[in-house]
């Protein structure tokens, strides 16, 4: 599916400032992780989090539980039903627009992944920009196939939107969580934007 099937906008590059609420903390060894699933807008949720922070979110348990083993080898994971549900609340918060707290997020990886990730925090909700823009973000413009990996290798969707990342002829695909589920945020956050315009809706001045 191409993007304008989609009614989004489609950015030559990246905001100027981060539009998410959320904050990524890269300084936190979590002894003990909780998880659980939970239904959303967006359909079973999986969340994964510390004390500090959230650490994980995806769109099916069992591959979230292998996940977050590679980003914290050897952390127990322990569920947590009840817990879950307020962590959902403020993940929706944020991306709604609403949120009047930053959100941690508590990441694990290579300098260069963390870098494009701050990127993509700096991708409105209901628009788009291309792996390429990304690329020329963080200062590698000749690395589109590395800015693919490590936008691959996010580990909280939709906050950290790599959902928001397409490719530079328009093409909506290559979603880890398949790309029905990436059409679907995306016609999602068209309709947030009509519904709240101020919801992360920064146009991108020159």
């Amino acid at each position: 599916m191409k993007f304008d099937h989609l009614n989004l906008i489609f950015d030559t590059h990246p905001a100027k400032r981060p539009v998410m609420n959320v904050r990524l903390r890269d300084d936190v060894c979590p002894d003990q992780l909780f998880y659980g699933t939970v239904s959303s807008p967006f359909g079973a949720m999986t969340l994964i989090w510390c004390e500090e922070g959230l650490c994980y979110l995806g769109f099916e348990e069992q591959r979230s539980l292998e996940k977050i083993a590679h980003f914290f080898p050897g952390v127990s994971v322990k569920k947590d039903q009840q817990g879950v549900r307020a962590y959902a609340d403020k993940i929706l918060a944020v991306w709604r627009g609403e949120a009047t707290e930053k959100l941690a997020l508590i990441v694990s990886g290579t300098a260069f992944q963390k870098k494009v990730w701050e990127c993509l925090l700096h991708i409105p909700c209901g628009h788009v920009v291309s792996y390429g823009a990304v690329a020329e973000f963080v200062g590698r413009s000749t690395a589109v196939r590395a800015v693919g990996s490590a936008v691959g290798a996010n580990p909280v969707s939709l906050l950290i939107p790599c959902h928001r990342v397409i490719q530079k002829n328009g093409s909506v695909c290559h979603y880890g969580w398949g790309d029905a589920m990436k059409q679907k945020l995306l016609k999602m956050e068209v309709s947030l934007n009509s519904e709240n315009p101020a919801c992360c809706n920064i146009r991108q001045a020159g």
